[in-house]
């Protein structure tokens, strides 16, 4: 069952699709002069992902004003983004509705994409301003809003999220070919990144970045196999900075603590803001990192990376096929419980399958 809030809002929506049926949509020539929105309000990975469309629609229709609409704490990571007019930050749930709604009606809009939107909030607000039609997916909460409704991705089929979001762009007219992601470091970004690399005494170009850190317990590497890792880049005299956020400062503690003497990575752990942290592993030589925000920042600058995936699916958000020097090592499927739930998983038992012999191999891999 919904919640109340939802309720409320999808019954506005079908009211609203009632007495204005959404318009029909014809795709946009290449030399428009359409006001696009696109809007992506989640977390980093999936602003990250929201790049390679905005990129598709800019080389589509380079005469087009594009807007992206996101969560007012990932706008740093499009902030300098060449391909958009202008970033609007999403408050958060039913937060400033009023004023927000106002400044999306402000935009003009033709057309907003729904590239990713799970507060009940955010497209009611998308279609109360008032644009001519709404993209989305059919499977999409409120997809009645939608002139343009595509079938559901073909998540079992072997789809990438980000085909799944270029599917969205081409049904606007645009070619739906440009699959990279983008990141664009400020060069106070980089500065910093470099000062802190200076300050424990490492070459840019020369370490593996390990990043120990996962929004969720389940998609955490153990520490011990960290370590491990940790001592066989010292055996191989290969420098390791171990990064990651704020929040993962606690496992980069445990990390500390399972080290074998003499081997001592630089913790640059929870130090840098997020664009930092993605310019320092731009000056790094590989990144060894769980399916966070950070995996998609390195894949964005084309680091080489190793990825490890536990529950989620890497073929959905995993590094793209086409993603160059970039290995997946994924769980062991047997290690599976009948009844697994990621969220209730707190003792990460699918990545503890993944083994140091099997991260290095592909971290081999990647170097080559």
């Amino acid at each position: 069952m919904p919640r109340l809030t939802t309720r409320i809002a999808l019954a506005w929506a079908r009211r609203r699709a009632k007495m204005l049926p959404p318009p029909p949509f014809a795709p946009l020539p290449g030399d428009t002069r359409a006001r696009i929105l696109v809007v992506n309000t989640t977390g980093i990975g999936d602003t990250l992902f929201c790049t390679a469309p905005i990129a598709d629609l800019r080389h589509s229709f380079p005469q087009a004003y594009i807007a992206a609409f996101v969560d007012r704490r990932r706008v740093e990571l499009l902030r300098g983004n060449p391909r958009l007019n202008e970033v609007i930050p999403y408050p958060g749930k039913f937060k400033k509705v009023l004023a927000t709604t106002r400044i999306l009606a402000e935009g003009d809009f033709d057309v907003a994409i729904i590239q990713h939107a799970n507060d009940p909030d955010v497209v009611p607000m998308v279609a109360k301003a008032g644009p001519d039609a709404l993209i989305g997916y059919e499977s999409h909460t409120f997809s009645g809003l939608y002139s343009v409704k595509l079938p559901p991705a073909d998540r079992a089929g072997g789809a990438h999220t980000i085909d799944a979001r270029l599917a969205l762009t081409r049904a606007v007219g645009a070619a739906g070919t440009h699959w990279h992601m983008e990141l664009f470091p400020s060069e106070h970004d980089r500065r910093r990144a470099a000062e802190a690399l200076q300050a424990v005494g490492i070459e840019p170009g020369s370490a593996v970045a390990l990043n120990v850190g996962g929004s969720l317990a389940s998609k955490r590497w153990p520490p011990e196999h960290w370590a491990l890792l940790a001592a066989e880049m010292h055996r191989r005299s290969i420098p390791v900075v171990v990064v990651g956020g704020p929040g993962d400062t606690i496992a980069g503690e445990i990390m500390r603590s399972r080290l074998m003497p003499g081997v001592k990575p630089a913790f640059l752990l929870g130090r840098l803001p997020l664009m930092a942290s993605a310019a320092l592993l731009g000056l790094c030589r590989a990144h060894v990192t769980p399916d966070t925000g950070l995996l998609h920042a390195g894949l964005a600058l084309d680091v080489p990376t190793v990825a490890l995936f536990g529950p989620d699916d890497p073929k959905w958000t995993g590094p793209h096929p086409k993603q160059q020097r970039a290995v997946v090592v994924q769980a062991d499927a047997s290690a599976r419980p009948a009844d697994y739930d990621r969220r209730k998983d707190a003792q990460g038992v699918l990545m503890k399958s993944i083994t140091v012999g099997s991260v290095l191999d592909a971290l081999d891999r990647v170097l080559a």
